[in-house]
């Protein structure tokens, strides 16, 4: 290497940008941290399957994506590229004692640390492009107006911000007085009398281990010109120090500022031009994180993860026992006398599941009444979950089955199960259908995004300072984001499902609607609760695994619960939406179904399995309609030489990756079975949204305009036609 090269890389590794980013390195790996979450959000790396990219390259604003929506992600940029320079500053300025030299030491710090979040911001821009390009129907101009808005946001924040610790905060001159600090410029060199006047030898807090500070021999200055470091050494500590803690006090308010920003957002959140877009939302809480998480470091130093632990125990210990303040309830069931839930494990007894066998046959009776017909088919749709896609689709798929059989479909159908989404749109599709209402502009109802005012309530709302209530029957109810989810699923569907479960039985029972059976998950053992207008216990007599809703908490208004929650607990994935306590002894919680059965088929086959001898006798045929959010092709399996991480991971990521196909597998075996013993015809038919590796539609509760289109798309699909003509060949009796 010649003498001039090594003479550039020298100056290359001591230039004071680069010598930041080895500080990060060495001594601020949480501050690194945040940064690395997000950019492997905004490329694609971090819960792409559940949407979480999108949040930041697609946020909405008041159901838009618009300049404004951009201009607040970026306005939360800049405060957090602000947090991230004040924690890094509080945390390093000490390691470079020549910056209570220079005029200005926050402003130039900031500049000089600005590589990380000018990386990211070029990022950011770069992908949103090509994102919206790929995705949204807005031409080059449209997407150059809202990345104006981005940057607009962006630079609003940071410089108000600096403008702010401009006036506040005071350099060396302006502490000390021009005269002390023009001596001190002066004597640089080790002999002048300036030095053993002004300089002490005891070492002060902003040193280093070693006594001594990093090398730095040029920095960026305010005009972004490279400069050479004032000598700092024949500096009075004692008085450098001062510049750095008054820097830091007025930081502090910075601080404060934000933390009363996520406090005046959770409680004002009710008001619908302050629920900000969840990316920013989220960004606004990672902020206070990143400043939470320096400000433990710089106070405990070397303590810091024992003392995280300490803490993080004791707030365990704390809450163990009364866990109110995160519970989040069922609306409209009571608690005052809860259930003993160890006597959910009883197996029900002959005369209470013949009681219930009874009511489902007089249920059946009426619904062969209603066809008209001596021995009609009956029709049994199973939908599977998967957020907004499948909620989508569902309805989707009925309003075009539907309309497609001339209504013999809804005519027809007896039973609907399944998990999440695919439920939401099953049950809203009914709800139209029961009030003779129009279906067909309502599928973009579907569409529509509850993502964002769910993830802005858990970030100023849930995870810090909890704030309003409400009740219901008696019960003291959090506005947690469980609320606002049922609220924002409200809004989309015109308020059209703001009923209690109860409001439903009539109509099914007289069979001028079909039933609905809905089978959230129990957390705390792995059991299925049966939800329904009507007990069900002889679904529960084969063994434990299913608890029946209605008969076990008959003491709890069963069927005044909410018909959104019903709903929203067959969808509750986990930290996305909280987990429903139930009124039992000791408490239990539900969340979504999908961990016990995704597509509804079990439920599906015992509930035909049990009442086997009146389908054998009063109906011609059975068909099974599976409405599932994915092509059924069968997985390949990947042969590629993993890494030795790979090989540890993969007993546990193989497990959860194939969870949903281990379900498919035992779902086509128990069909074999029950095929075997049925006497009669039984149709399987799946109707799949155009949806693979290829063609993915995250698993969200937001859909951007590409996959909206997918989802329409998706009634052409070659498989889904020949199906559609096999209902119409089965159903339409002139054809």
């Amino acid at each position: 290497m010649s003498k001039s090269s090594s003479s550039f890389f020298i100056k290359l590794i001591y230039f004071f940008p680069i010598q930041l980013i080895f500080v990060h390195i060495k001594k601020n790996q949480q501050l690194l941290f945040f940064w690395i979450m997000l950019f492997l959000a905004i490329f694609g790396k971090l819960g792409l399957k559940y949407g979480i990219p999108y949040l930041f390259l697609a946020p909405e604003y008041l159901g838009e994506l618009s300049f404004s929506s951009y201009f607040i992600v970026g306005f939360a940029i800049g405060g957090f590229v602000t947090a991230f320079n004040l924690s890094s500053y509080i945390m390093n300025g000490f390691r470079f004692p020549f910056l209570a030299t220079l005029s200005k030491p926050f402003f130039k710090y900031s500049l000089n640390n600005s590589l990380i979040p000018s990386i990211f911001i070029a990022c950011y821009v770069l992908l949103t492009f090509n994102f919206l390009q790929e995705n949204e129907d807005f031409s080059v101009l449209e997407i150059i107006f809202r990345i104006i808005g981005f940057l607009a946001g962006y630079v609003l924040f940071t410089a108000s911000s600096m403008l702010y610790f401009l006036a506040t905060n005071k350099d060396f001159e302006k502490i000390f007085g021009k005269e002390i600090a023009k001596v001190l410029a002066l004597g640089a060199k080790e002999d002048n009398p300036t030095n053993s006047i002004l300089q002490k030898k005891n070492k002060f807090w902003y040193e280093n281990d070693e006594g001594k500070g990093w090398r730095i021999e040029s920095y960026l200055n305010s005009r972004f010109r490279i400069k050479a470091t004032r000598p700092s050494s024949h500096y009075d500590k004692n008085m450098l120090s001062q510049v750095f803690r008054q820097n830091h006090v007025n930081a502090s308010f910075f601080q404060l500022s934000v933390v009363a920003s996520i406090l005046i957002l959770g409680v004002f959140r009710g008001f619908e031009i302050l629920i900000i877009p969840a990316g920013a939302s989220v960004i606004l809480l990672l902020s206070v994180l990143l400043m939470l998480s320096s400000a433990i470091r710089s106070w405990t130093k070397g303590w810091t993860l024992a003392i995280i632990i300490i803490a993080l125990f004791g707030l365990n210990h704390l809450t163990k026992n009364d866990n109110k303040y995160f519970e989040s309830k069922a609306y409209g069931m009571t608690y005052g006398q809860p259930a003993d839930y160890s006597k959910s494990f009883s197996i029900p007894t002959k005369k209470e599941a013949q009681q219930d066998i009874d009511l489902a046959i007089e249920r059946l009776e009426n619904w062969k009444k209603q066809t008209g017909q001596e021995k009609p088919i009956a029709v049994f749709v199973a939908t599977s979950g998967g957020g907004s896609r499948a909620a989508m689709w569902s309805f989707l798929a009925m309003q075009h089955l539907n309309k497609e059989t001339k209504g013999a479909l809804m005519k027809q159908m007896n039973l609907g199960t399944g998990s999440s989404g695919g439920m939401i749109g099953l049950a809203y599709f009914r709800e139209l259908y029961s009030q003779n209402l129009p279906t067909e502009e309502k599928v973009m109802d579907m569409g529509k995004d509850i993502l964002n005012p769910v993830i802005f309530n858990l970030a100023v709302n849930d995870v810090l300072i909890r704030s309003h209530k409400f009740e219901q029957n008696g019960e003291q109810h959090w506005k947690d984001r469980g609320f606002i989810f049922e609220k924002q699923l409200h809004q989309n569907t015109n308020s059209v499902l703001v009923k209690k479960l109860g409001a439903y039985r009539e109509g099914e029972l007289n069979a001028s609607i079909p039933s609905l059976v809905f089978t959230p998950s129990i957390i705390n053992d792995s059991r299925r609760l049966v939800i329904s207008n009507f007990p069900l216990r002889f679904l529960c007599t084969n063994n434990n695994e299913n608890v029946d809703y209605q008969s076990f908490f008959s003491a709890n208004l069963p069927n005044e619960i909410n018909y959104a929650t019903v709903l929203r607990i067959n969808s509750s994935f986990p930290y996305v939406l909280p987990s429903v306590s139930l009124p039992t002894e000791p408490k239990v919680e539900v969340f979504d179904s999908g961990l016990k059965d995704n597509y509804g088929m079990k439920i599906t086959i015992n509930y035909i399995n049990q009442l086997k001898e009146w389908f054998e006798a009063n109906t011609s045929q059975l068909i099974v309609l599976q409405i599932k959010d994915g092509l059924s092709a069968r997985r390949k399996t990947k042969n590629k030489s993993q890494s030795i991480v790979s090989e540890l991971l993969s007993p546990f990521g193989s497990l959860y990756g194939n969870w949903f196909d281990v379900q498919k597998y035992n779902h086509e075996e128990l069909l074999h079975f029950l095929r075997e013993d049925y006497n009669g015809k039984i149709e399987v038919l799946e109707y799949n949204l155009n949806k693979s590796e290829d063609h993915y539609i995250s698993l969200s509760w937001h859909l951007n305009s590409k996959e909206k289109q997918q989802i329409l798309n998706s009634v052409s699909l070659k498989e889904n036609l020949r199906t559609e003509n096999k209902l119409k060949s089965l159903l339409i009796k002139d054809l």
